[in-house]
């Protein structure tokens, strides 16, 4: 079969699913939309505060920065190293285009709906070639109101943009399992690794639970084989993050972001209030209760892996309640690394929404029931969101708008348009996540750009973008520490009135600088790449060369396909 034959075929198979996904993502945002203005979710100042950092050093020619040359007061943070960059990248290039804040943000949504959908398709498509079953599945994994807690409530990025990946990594293991197929696995592994750290974990987690059930069909030859080709690819595609990382956590003692609660289950309350509210929130909602009935009713219906994934997804629903003693773990790494055991209701939802979908359509045998059914279960999917949407319009629209510089003051704030955008993003509220552990002690100087010299005597710094400061020294200084972060395994260059001089690490772990004279200096630093740096870039070329090369010989010269 030639190309022009198979993309015929393809258009016709899929073709009106992609046309009904459009229209989805379209009305996936149309009521928030109308009323103009963006929630300033919980995590927004963080996570644009990085969009931004990437978006200006994109401008500067200095791509994918280690460390914010911009932004969080322009300190030096490895923020922009230590946290996977992956789901802020369109954002940011997107944002060199679409000027006005607020129809950026809602076509960013658009256009990751649509992703999504075609994502959770195709990957379910990928295992079971069946078209109803991954329509309806894609529908309402993508659409839940759980989404919208994590895309715009929380306003994750990074947890929000990996949920995208789940399905690949889902069927993609099913389909190692059943064919040997490894691209898709790599690929979900690959991208959620570069979206977030602690869904990684969880998605690994799952994995690990899987694979042991099904350990004596994985230990095949040709299983194990496909299995070391995706940890393989996924090793090479993720170098750009895991080298880097290891750099600068293997060669500093890092302040990691802490949890400041203990960690316990949610509540059967919870979980009944969320359920029949359609809440916008990290729990249920009726597609995933109706996946968990109907799994556990229509059981003997299921597939073999469906089976499985109906025990696995209980056992993590127990995992994510109060029936697991959470207390006896408090005490532990776990606490603060998982923050929140409605994390892990991301499996569950994955599992119930595919088993609705396999339910539905297995039920309705008959063509014209099956078609029915499909059309029920679709309005009830989009007016389920539409109703989601309207409730976090309801919650959010008596909100403060943020017509003034951005403080941690616990109001909820909204933002109508520009100006707010840029009250928000141009403030002073900075993190000590990701500081050196030495230099916490010092984050107000360093968040306020104070440069200390001459021992304690104090000296504002103004921020030009770019690692550029200037200021007016009134003496003679013999040695300043620069409001900027040093850590070891990163190559600084420190330029002061365009010439380089020698710098070192304070032991606050600030640059410091020696010998200026009084007036006024211009002070520039640069991160140069490391040849560890460059050796992640080589390694992500190379999987690239291999992820395309495994792409085109399975679906362009397989004649099976």
């Amino acid at each position: 079969m030639n190309q022009k034959s198979r993309l015929h075929d393809f258009w016709r198979n899929h073709g009106i699913v992609i046309l009904i996904f459009m229209v989805m993502s379209l009305l996936s945002v149309t009521i928030m939309w109308h009323y103009k203005f963006i929630v300033m979710g919980s995590d927004m100042h963080f996570h644009w505060e990085r969009i931004w950092d990437l978006r200006e050093s994109l401008i500067n020619k200095s791509p994918f920065p280690l460390v914010a040359l911009n932004q969080y007061n322009q300190t030096g943070s490895a923020v922009m190293a230590l946290y996977p960059q992956l789901g802020m990248l369109p954002i940011a290039l997107l944002s060199l285009v679409i000027k006005s804040f607020i129809p950026l943000v809602y076509i960013v949504l658009i256009l990751r709906n649509f992703f999504a959908l075609l994502v959770a398709y195709f990957a379910s498509y990928s295992y079971n070639r069946n078209r109803k079953i991954s329509f309806i599945f894609a529908s309402g994994y993508t659409l839940a109101a759980t989404i919208l807690f994590h895309a715009v409530i929380s306003y994750d990025i990074g947890r929000s943009s990996s949920m995208i990946y789940l399905p690949l990594i889902l069927f993609g293991f099913l389909n190692l399992l059943e064919k040997s197929d490894w691209i898709e696995l790599s690929f979900g592994m690959s991208a959620i690794i570069m979206c977030h750290v602690v869904n990684t974990a969880i998605a690994i987690f799952f994995l690990i639970v899987m694979a042991l059930i099904n350990i004596v069909k994985l230990l095949h030859k040709d299983k194990v084989i496909a299995l070391v080709k995706a940890v393989v690819l996924t090793v090479l595609l993720t170098a750009l993050y895991w080298i880097p990382f290891i750099i600068i956590v293997g060669n500093n003692s890092i302040n990691f972001p802490p949890s400041y609660w203990k960690v316990s289950g949610t509540s059967t309350y919870t979980w009944y209030l969320s359920i029949i509210q359609n809440s916008v929130g990290p729990f249920f909602n009726v597609i995933n209760l109706l996946g968990l009935v109907f799994g556990i009713i229509f059981f003997r219906r299921l597939g073999k892996y469906s089976k499985q994934l109906l025990f696995v997804g209980i056992g993590f629903l127990v995992l994510c309640s109060k029936l697991f003693p959470w207390d006896l773990i408090a005490k532990t790494g776990i606490n603060d690394s998982l923050q929140f055991t409605w994390r892990l209701n991301i499996i569950p939802q994955l599992i119930f929404c595919y088993i609705f979908a396999e339910i539905i359509v297995k039920i309705f045998k008959k063509s014209s029931y099956a078609w029915t059914a499909i059309v029920v279960a679709t309005l009830g999917i989009v007016l389920l969101q539409l109703q989601a949407q309207t409730s976090v319009v309801n919650q959010t629209k008596n909100n403060f708008e943020l017509n003034h510089k951005f403080v941690e003051d616990g109001k909820p704030y909204r933002l109508n348009n520009n100006q707010d955008f840029h009250n928000m993003i141009f403030s002073n509220v900075g993190v000590v996540d990701y500081y050196p552990s030495a230099a916490v002690s010092s984050f107000d100087n360093t968040n306020k750009h104070i440069a200390t010299y001459n021992g304690n005597q104090r000296l504002k710094v103004k921020l030009l973008g770019d690692g550029k400061y200037s200021f007016k020294a009134p003496v003679s200084i013999k040695k300043m520490a620069l409001p900027f972060l040093h850590y070891n395994g990163i190559a600084y260059e420190v330029r002061v009135d365009g010439r380089v001089v020698k710098t070192k690490a304070n032991k606050h772990s600030l640059l410091t600088i020696s010998h200026l004279s009084a007036g006024r200096h211009h002070v520039q630093i640069i991160v140069h790449r490391t040849k560890k740096e460059l050796l992640s870039y080589l390694f992500a070329i190379v999987g690239i060369v291999l992820l395309i090369a495994a792409i085109v010989k399975k679906y362009v010269f397989n004649k099976n396909k």
